[in-house]
């Protein structure tokens, strides 16, 4: 009983030992109905980044996105759009919200 207090207490205190990040899910090649290709596990944001969902669809079907940290407030909310391409970004900041 007590490995189980103090392993948790100690869990807890390395989650909460950064006060000024947020855990981000972090995933190289997410695909539709198939979920997280290459997964990366998650990153943590300093102050001033963000999580962030880059999604990529062509033809008006979602054919894939990436998940992860932002280094800066620039790469968020973009959209870029081609003829045959769109590619837009969303950025939030709570903990596992680019899930």
């Amino acid at each position: 009983m007590r490995r189980i207090v103090f392993g948790s207490a100690f869990v807890l205190f390395c989650l909460l030992g950064d006060v000024g990040g947020v855990i981000c899910r972090s995933c190289n090649l997410s695909i539709p109905f198939h979920g997280c290709l290459l997964d990366f596990g998650t990153c943590k944001t300093k102050p001033g980044q963000y999580c962030i969902k880059e999604v990529n669809t062509k033809g008006g079907i979602h054919w894939f996105s990436v998940k992860g940290c932002t280094e800066s407030h620039e790469e968020c909310f973009k959209r870029i759009v081609t003829h045959y391409n769109t590619r837009s970004t969303h950025c939030c900041y709570l903990p596992l919200c680019n899930f």
